[in-house]
């Protein structure tokens, strides 16, 4: 029962968020999947983790589709600005899935929290990443789905600063993380189903949850509520104010980027 209200009142904030900020909400779905992988059904960290991370991509394709649905009702979308790049973020999210095992985990979470910093203040006019903001869309797309990949989430807090930087609405940032993180989502599962089939000699006796690092029981109470909030989320960003919606914005990342820090 315990299990089963962590994962409610995590989706009734990770839907929230999606909504509102166009983020995945990997950062805190993954350690609270780890975290009950571990302590209610005993699994070593390794494999606590790489559910977490399955369990999240579902989710983030779920409440991604969601919530790009919710932004097109609200005729709060336009297409055109991601519709070059999604080759490139599905390819980078699937080598991204396939290199998990071999990554700098210390390195990439030393620059994901130095990217929330400052893209905050830039958010906040306080700081110039100029130079990794001229970076072309189509080589940060693919840059950005490997790290989501690796880190676990839905790459809402990479792209929407980037987009804005490129003067974007970021209202329209939003919506188009809301469908990059359904690709991120579906990239990232795709690599992990794709190494359990090559790795296993009975690939048939397992179903897509256990090849995906799948959770069943966060997608049932976790995902699946996080859909209220993302209805009530997407209105109220169509409403708000955009320079609120930037510190709002940026006030995340910092948070974001302390509890990355701590969770070092």
């Amino acid at each position: 029962m315990i299990e089963i209200l962590i994962l409610c009142s995590t989706g009734i904030v990770v839907g929230f968020l999606a909504g509102l900020f166009g983020i995945g909400g990997g950062l805190i779905i993954v350690p609270i999947v780890t975290f009950l992988m571990i302590h209610f059904n005993d699994l070593p960290s390794a494999d606590a983790y790489a559910y977490g991370i399955g369990s999240s991509m579902l989710s983030i394709i779920f409440t991604g589709s969601m919530a790009t649905f919710f932004h097109i009702k609200n005729n709060n979308f336009n297409f055109s600005y991601v519709s070059n790049v999604i080759g490139y973020l599905f390819f980078g999210s699937l080598i991204g899935s396939y290199i998990i095992y071999f990554a700098n985990f210390y390195f990439l979470k030393y620059f994901f929290i130095f990217y929330c910093f400052f893209s905050a203040l830039k958010l906040l006019n306080r700081a110039n990443l100029n130079f990794l903001y001229s970076l072309p869309l189509k080589p940060i797309s693919f840059i950005f789905g490997a790290l989501s990949s690796i880190v676990g989430i839905g790459g809402g807090t990479l792209f929407v600063p980037y987009l804005e930087a490129k003067k974007i609405d970021i209202k329209l940032a939003i919506s188009s993380s809301s469908l990059l993180g359904v690709v991120i989502g579906i990239g990232t599962l795709l690599g992990f189903v794709s190494q359990k089939l090559i790795l296993e000699t009975t690939p048939l006796l397992n179903s897509f949850f256990d090849y995906g690092n799948i959770y069943i029981k966060s997608f049932i109470f976790l995902t699946l509520p996080s859909i209220f909030t993302i209805f009530i989320s997407t209105k109220l960003l169509v409403s708000l104010n955009q320079n609120i919606i930037k510190k709002l914005f940026a006030y995340l990342l910092i948070c974001i980027g302390l509890i990355s820090l701590f969770n070092l």
